[in-house]
């Protein structure tokens, strides 16, 4: 792209073209994992397979997550340096209340699930895994998407009935 083009695109434009640069990115990397050598054994025990391209997907998703760690911390940062010095409403929304109360339900939602994760150890591959802090911190990640999950699934589902809702009053 040339310097300046993408300052006239809409917001839409922009995000369904990164969309599609990283869906793209994601097959290209999970077509070599699985058609270039996915059944190559692993040398110390046969019996499993080491694919080719397992660090390149590990890449990947430590890239993804960095990138998605960043970008909310850059969110987080901007949302509090504009709603400190604004005004806490705008157009009648109570901007800043909504977004402190967003940071502070996420950060309880990963405390809570955190100390409420179970330290059992795990049977992988053979091999006892009984690393309490990382069996915590991998609990917490996929309970707290599975409670997000849910969240969004009803705030989508509460602003579909909006309609419904109007109707009554």
């Amino acid at each position: 792209m040339k310097k300046g083009k993408l300052h006239g695109c809409s917001a839409e434009k922009i995000s369904s073209r990164v969309l599609y640069v990283l869906t793209g990115l994601v097959a290209v990397v999970f077509a070599l994992f699985y058609l270039v050598g996915f059944y190559m054994p692993y040398l110390p025990d046969p019996s499993f397979n080491a694919p080719v391209f397992t660090d390149g997907v590990i890449f990947l998703m430590a890239v993804f997550l960095l990138v998605a760690v960043g970008v909310a911390v850059a969110a987080i940062a901007k949302t509090v340096r504009k709603t400190g010095k604004g005004e806490a409403v705008s157009n009648g929304i109570p901007v800043r209340r909504i977004a402190l109360a967003i940071i502070g339900v996420t950060a309880l939602l990963l405390l809570s699930t955190f100390m409420l994760a179970s330290t059992e150890g795990l049977l992988i591959n053979g091999s006892r895994f009984t690393e309490a802090l990382w069996l915590r911190t991998a609990d917490m990640f996929i309970n707290t998407s599975l409670v997000l999950i849910v969240m969004a699934v009803i705030a989508v589902l509460y602003g579909a009935t909006r309609y419904y809702r109007k109707e009554r009053r």
